[in-house]
Protein backbone atom coordinates (compact mmCIF):
# COMPACT_ATOMS: atom_id res chain seq x y z
CA UNK A 1 0.00 0.00 0.00
CA UNK A 2 3.20 2.21 0.12
CA UNK A 3 2.21 2.85 -3.43
CA UNK A 4 -0.92 4.38 -2.77
CA UNK A 5 -0.46 6.72 0.02
CA UNK A 6 2.30 8.46 -2.09
CA UNK A 7 -0.80 8.27 -5.49
CA UNK A 8 -2.95 9.71 -2.84
CA UNK A 9 -1.14 12.52 -2.04
CA UNK A 10 0.47 13.33 -5.33
CA UNK A 11 -2.95 13.35 -7.44
CA UNK A 12 -4.42 15.58 -4.39
CA UNK A 13 -1.45 17.80 -4.60
CA UNK A 14 -1.83 18.27 -8.37
CA UNK A 15 -5.41 19.23 -7.78
CA UNK A 16 -4.28 21.71 -5.54
CA UNK A 17 -6.36 19.88 -3.08
CA UNK A 18 -6.24 20.32 1.03
CA UNK A 19 -6.17 17.07 2.69
CA UNK A 20 -9.55 19.08 4.42
CA UNK A 21 -11.52 19.53 0.57
CA UNK A 22 -10.46 15.79 0.23
CA UNK A 23 -11.98 14.86 3.42
CA UNK A 24 -15.35 16.74 2.78
CA UNK A 25 -15.85 15.18 -0.44
CA UNK A 26 -15.79 11.76 0.46
CA UNK A 27 -17.20 12.47 4.05
CA UNK A 28 -14.33 11.47 6.51
CA UNK A 29 -12.64 13.23 8.92
CA UNK A 30 -9.21 14.82 7.49
CA UNK A 31 -7.25 13.26 10.20
CA UNK A 32 -7.80 9.87 8.25
CA UNK A 33 -6.92 11.68 4.88
CA UNK A 34 -3.91 12.04 6.81
CA UNK A 35 -3.28 8.91 8.37
CA UNK A 36 -3.86 7.42 4.95
CA UNK A 37 -1.37 9.55 3.06
CA UNK A 38 1.29 9.18 5.93
CA UNK A 39 0.60 5.24 5.55
CA UNK A 40 -0.61 4.97 8.84
CA UNK A 41 -3.83 3.43 7.56
CA UNK A 42 -4.88 1.46 4.25
CA UNK A 43 -8.40 3.05 4.15
CA UNK A 44 -11.15 0.17 3.72
CA UNK A 45 -12.20 -0.48 -0.20
CA UNK A 46 -15.32 1.61 -0.03
CA UNK A 47 -13.02 4.87 1.22
CA UNK A 48 -10.35 4.20 -1.30
CA UNK A 49 -13.28 4.14 -3.81
CA UNK A 50 -14.49 7.01 -2.61
CA UNK A 51 -11.18 8.73 -2.99
CA UNK A 52 -10.54 7.82 -6.44
CA UNK A 53 -14.03 9.21 -7.68
CA UNK A 54 -13.07 12.51 -5.41
CA UNK A 55 -9.68 12.86 -7.13
CA UNK A 56 -11.14 11.51 -10.64
CA UNK A 57 -9.40 8.73 -11.33
CA UNK A 58 -9.90 4.86 -11.40
CA UNK A 59 -8.88 2.36 -8.56
CA UNK A 60 -6.30 1.19 -10.77
CA UNK A 61 -4.27 4.75 -11.06
CA UNK A 62 -5.24 5.04 -7.49
CA UNK A 63 -3.20 2.26 -6.31
CA UNK A 64 -0.37 2.60 -8.63
CA UNK A 65 -1.51 -0.03 -11.34
CA UNK A 66 -2.48 2.00 -14.49
CA UNK A 67 -1.36 5.32 -15.27
CA UNK A 68 -3.25 8.40 -16.58
CA UNK A 69 -1.37 7.95 -19.99
CA UNK A 70 -2.93 4.10 -20.00
CA UNK A 71 -6.17 5.11 -18.71
CA UNK A 72 -5.97 7.96 -22.00
CA UNK A 73 -4.95 4.88 -24.38
CA UNK A 74 -7.59 2.39 -23.08
CA UNK A 75 -10.22 5.33 -23.50
CA UNK A 76 -9.10 5.96 -27.08
CA UNK A 77 -9.14 2.05 -27.97
CA UNK A 78 -12.71 1.85 -26.59
CA UNK A 79 -14.34 5.00 -28.03
CA UNK A 80 -16.82 4.32 -30.64
CA UNK A 81 -15.37 5.37 -34.17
Amino acid sequence: MDTTNKQIKKIRIALKMTQKQLADLVHIDESMINKIENGHSTGSIRTLTKLAAALGVSIAELIGEQSPEQREEDDVQTTPQ
